[in-house]
């Protein structure tokens, strides 16, 4: 309709343009501050601002150049903001700003600063420096998350744990976008998460990486045993071979205090972990891992050593609400993990941390028969974690030897029955068969 009335002649288009251009000078003019005067000396004056913000006072011979220069100014001026909220409008919808955005949203929902500091390191991990945080997810699909996610993992070599991990981050700043109205629709929703399985680092450590022997096990208690006769005082020795008694953690066992103890009913109650802050640098108690508690028997082997650590503060005079505590105070977690560590050094085996203690402690259970459900009861964690990331053959080839003699004596004998029950069914069949004869020939038939 338009093209129609401009070619007919109907509308004047270098007059409409000329209206527009007058209507832009009015709303720049309506911009400036300062009066428009004529001087005495014929010449036309007015204000403007400079970097500073200070007024400048500027001069032209006729009225049109000064508001020339004025509308100059301000359509410099508008320019430049129009610059800047262009750029503000690209940071603001970066993925890094919303990952910020994000952070933010757990930080009021109450995550520790652990947690926070997590989120820090794992960003640095996974989208410091790369393409993909100053894309503007506005115009993300669910095909640009999977490259990157899938070049992620293998550039990295990530194990699934840390992919999820990826994944998370990833899905829960869409979400937040899609909440706070930044994007219509989250593209998230489509992405196809099967599709980074097959790219994941299946490879795991071998096992005597991660446990303990029978005859590792032997070793670091002979020398906890040299260290308990040589330097009674040294706790963080105790606190491991508590470890091994129990599989506890290193903050539960830093954490652990006289009263959890009940020895007249020989039950140990495992309610609170010491806790490191990242970012404050600070050692605090609170609940365990799990924020759960937890019963666990304590056996002949614990009373003692519980006895040991009595009569070493009751000598020492260090008294404390504190299992694990000296006149210099609660000895903390680090201090035992790192105990543990040198222990495998001086005894010269492969040197392993006390969580590998705590594996060792659920793969024995395991292979002595105890459920998934009571092992993992006892050592505070679901089955699925318990059987996932805890469980392992410990058993020597003696053990195994053993096993698979009695299956095969099992299979042997089962084969053997089985025989003898089918020649008894083949005996019976002859002699029914035999009668039959004899019955039929009598009868003349």
């Amino acid at each position: 309709m338009l093209k129609y009335a401009v070619a007919n002649g109907m509308i004047d288009l270098s007059y409409v343009q000329e209206q527009i251009e007058m209507n832009k000078r009015k709303e720049l003019l309506k911009k400036h501050q300062y009066a428009i005067w004529k001087g005495k000396d014929g010449k036309w004056y007015t204000y403007l601002p400079d970097e500073k913000n200070r007024r400048v006072l500027k001069k032209r011979a006729s009225e049109e150049a000064i508001k020339n220069l004025v509308i100059e100014y301000y359509s410099d001026e508008v320019k430049e903001q129009n610059k800047l909220k262009r750029e503000q409008d690209i940071v603001e919808n970066r993925f890094d700003t919303n990952f910020e955005t994000w952070k933010r949203k757990q930080i009021a929902y109450g995550v520790s600063s652990n947690t926070v500091s997590k989120y820090n390191s794992d960003y640095q991990r996974f989208f410091k420096g790369s393409y993909f945080e100053k894309m503007d997810i506005r115009n993300m699909t669910e095909e640009d998350i999977t490259i990157f996610i899938i070049s992620r993992i293998k550039e990295l070599d990530l194990k699934e744990k840390a992919g999820k991990a990826l994944w998370g981050y990833i899905s829960g700043v869409f979400h937040s976008a899609k909440i706070n109205k930044k994007i219509v629709d989250n593209p998230c929703q489509y992405v196809d998460t099967k599709s980074f399985v097959k790219f994941y680092n299946r490879n795991k450590r071998p096992i005597d990486e991660r446990v303990l022997s029978n005859d590792e096990i032997s070793i670091i208690m002979k020398q906890l045993t040299t260290d308990h006769l040589e330097k009674p005082e040294y706790l963080p020795s105790y606190a491991v071979e508590l470890a091994i008694y129990t599989g506890m953690r290193t903050g539960e066992l830093a954490g652990l205090k006289w009263s959890d103890i009940q020895l007249d009913n020989r039950i140990m109650i495992i309610c609170r972990s010491e806790k490191y802050d990242r970012i404050n640098g600070d050692y605090f108690i609170s609940g365990t891992k799990t924020y759960k508690s937890r019963q666990f028997p304590i056996s002949d082997e614990m009373i003692i050593l519980f006895r040991k650590i009595i009569r070493l503060q009751e000598k020492s005079g260090c008294y404390d609400d504190f299992v694990f505590s000296n006149s210099e105070g609660r000895i903390h977690g680090r201090t035992i993990s790192d105990c543990m560590r040198n222990k495998c050094i001086q005894t010269g085996i492969t040197v392993k941390g006390v969580h590998a203690i705590r594996r060792t402690f659920n793969s024995r259970m395991r292979c002595e028969g105890v459920s998934s459900t009571v092992a993992a009861s006892l050592l505070g964690h679901t089955e699925e974690v318990n059987q996932q990331n805890y469980t392992y053959d410990i058993t020597g080839m003696e053990y195994k030897r053993e096993v698979v003699k009695k299956i095969n004596e099992s299979i042997k004998g089962n084969q053997g029955n089985q025989n003898a029950n089918k020649m008894k069914m083949a005996e019976n069949l002859d002699k029914s068969t035999f009668s039959a004869t004899k019955n039929n020939a009598g009868s003349g038939t």
